[in-house]
């Protein structure tokens, strides 16, 4: 269909999430699948002509792409460019513009940053410290990344239109299915700690100063202060944190108050956001509201509302 029957077609199924988009021009054909279901989606699209799209709208969503032909440039913090062989994962936050060659087609998803926080979150078993950042680009033939492209087929073909329809758990599970088959081959700061074994026992002075810091999450304490408490030395105390619990100091501090506000907040107790931050060391309820939002992929006022 040519673009403006495919936009027509796509706000009256989604609503208007790219309404000010300019116009592509005449000679712009479109053809594929598209789908969206709570935070994610799906396409598998063709193109025929030459244009470039500028987004005036960012949104807070990572967007995968897999060329299966032509070439794709997207203009974000440099410039990005997907072929047959080389995947794309980019920020849609940067994003500014995205060019179609004549004859391109891919597969693609788009997911949301909180669904993959939370999920990465749950796989580690604890909050992020830093947000997660995927590598710009991939090279499509290597043997993990034909996973991606087959569940993405099956999500954008024919054989999955009489169970789309059938409730939610099927593209709810779809969804979790996609998002671990990222995490797990498409390389990020976190792909280490997920691939690495389960560390030995902690010795006795580290499992002390991580002991002291649950039982005190408001006490502001150095890290000279606790390696005395524990009896080691700073630098001893340190290594033990990175080798044990995979971050440092500050960062477990501040993993442990996270949690264990989160816990407060998700049984409606504690009082206010801001009185629940200052329970747990935060002294600025906006600065806890980024780190929370960092850490799990919601805000406080979410947890609190669910």
């Amino acid at each position: 269909m040519s673009s403006d029957e495919f936009a027509a077609l796509f706000m009256r199924l989604y609503g208007n999430l790219y309404a000010d988009m300019q116009p592509l021009g005449e000679g712009i054909c479109i053809a594929g699948v598209y789908g969206r279901f709570d935070g994610l989606s799906v396409r598998r699209m063709r193109y025929k002509g030459d244009f470039t799209i500028r987004l005036p709208a960012p949104q807070d969503e990572i967007t995968f792409v897999l060329p299966t032909a032509g070439k794709i440039i997207f203009d974000h913090r440099s410039q990005s460019i997907g072929t047959g062989q080389m995947g794309l994962a980019v920020d849609k936050l940067d994003i500014r513009s995205v060019r179609i060659g004549e004859g391109h087609a891919h597969y693609g998803l788009s997911i949301c940053r909180s669904a993959v926080t939370q999920r990465l979150s749950t796989l580690l078993d604890r909050p992020l410290s830093t947000p997660i950042r995927f590598a710009d680009q991939v090279e499509l033939n290597k043997p993990a990344f034909k996973g991606v492209s087959a569940l993405l087929s099956f999500a954008t073909g024919t054989q999955f239109d009489p169970l789309i329809n059938t409730g939610v758990l099927l593209p709810a599970r779809l969804k979790e299915m996609l998002v671990d088959a990222l995490l797990e081959t498409w390389p990020h700061n976190y792909s280490q700690a997920m691939s690495r074994p389960e560390p030995a026992i902690a010795p006795r002075h580290v499992k002390r100063a991580m002991a002291y810091l649950r039982e005190h999450p408001a006490q502001q304490l150095s890290g000279s202060e606790l390696a005395t408490l524990a009896n080691v030395s700073l630098r001893a105390l340190q290594d033990g944190f990175r080798r044990f619990a995979g971050v440092s100091i500050i960062e477990f501090q501040r993993q442990v108050r996270l949690e264990q506000a989160r816990e407060v907040l998700a049984r409606g107790e504690g009082g206010s956001v801001a009185q629940v931050a200052l329970q747990h060391g935060f002294s600025n309820a906006g600065r806890f509201a980024r780190y929370f939002q960092q850490a799990f992929g919601v805000t406080p006022a979410m947890v609190r509302r669910r």
